[in-house]
């Protein structure tokens, strides 16, 4: 893989990055738009570049996680001094801050079940499953609405160690991101600590985050809670039959145990979810 693209790509690339790696992914932008001879510089190049593409994929984790090995590297390419004397780097301009609040992670995969439009009220499910380092999150709305993500945690994950809460809290954050913010809607939760901290948010308490969390997301959802007025929070104990939960839930498996979302995992996702809402009011009207 050659370690080389354009500035343009660099740019377009680095904004998929939070400041933090974005600063650190900077001071190494030589190694990925300049040709450089010596094999340690090369592999820094790849990896910075791979850094570049997991981030573009969502897996900030992975990103973080290759960085690291890219600065570990150069820091064993010895020798080799590619700083200020070296050959000239295309400049990169830095995104400039806007007024707007950045966009939280969107669904992997989403859609929606025409028949059940404009169903009110509106209810909705989210959910969660982890497994052998890897989560998938799962949501559906009683509007026909559903959306799947997946992501898997790196040897330096900033997330920290609640892995299973923040799990939780990223499937309500594919819901938020999905449903417009004047809708009224119950959210249904079957995680006690991710909805504590959720009606934390909610109470104005936005600093409230999970141990060791340092990744960007959750603050964006923080915000978005505390901000975003409509939205009830209640707990549905899981694995109890109750049909909106064991939709999500079988959301949440699809996308953790997929390596790709592609078309077949959509059309089960749809069927799924069109099955469980036909359940659902048909229990509701009986």
């Amino acid at each position: 893989m050659s370690p080389r693209m354009t500035a343009a790509q660099f740019r377009n690339l680095l904004s998929h990055l939070p400041d933090p790696l974005t600063a650190r992914v900077v001071r190494l932008q030589r190694y990925a738009l300049v040709p450089l001879d010596c094999t340690g510089c090369q592999e820094v190049g790849v990896l910075l570049k791979l850094t570049l593409s997991s981030a573009r994929a969502g897996d900030l984790p992975a990103a973080e996680s290759v960085l690291g090995l890219a600065e570990r590297t150069l820091r064993g390419a010895t020798g080799h001094d590619h700083g200020p004397t070296g050959p000239p780097v295309a400049r990169i301009n830095r995104p400039r801050p806007t007024r707007n609040p950045p966009v939280m992670p969107r669904p992997a995969l989403a859609g929606q079940v025409a028949r059940w439009t404009g169903t009110r009220p509106l209810v909705a499910a989210t959910d969660a499953s982890w497994k052998h380092g890897h989560g998938g999150m799962g949501f559906l709305t009683t509007d026909g609405r559903w959306g799947l993500g997946r992501w898997k945690a790196g040897p330096q994950d900033p997330t920290g160690p609640s892995k299973i809460i923040i799990t939780e809290l990223r499937a309500v954050q594919l819901l938020l991101s999905s449903v417009e913010p004047r809708l009224e809607m119950t959210v249904l939760i079957d995680s006690l600590p991710a909805l504590s901290f959720l009606r934390r948010w909610q109470a104005g308490d936005v600093a409230a985050l999970p141990p060791g969390y340092r990744a960007p997301h959750l603050r964006l959802l923080a915000r978005r809670v505390a901000d975003r007025s409509g939205l009830t929070f209640k707990h549905v104990k899981g694995h109890s039959g109750h049909l909106l939960n064991e939709a999500a839930d079988s959301l949440a498996a699809i996308a953790r145990r997929r390596q790709t979302l592609g078309s077949e995992a959509e059309a089960r996702a749809a069927d799924l979810v069109d099955s469980f809402l036909t359940s659902w009011n048909q229990q509701l009207s009986a």
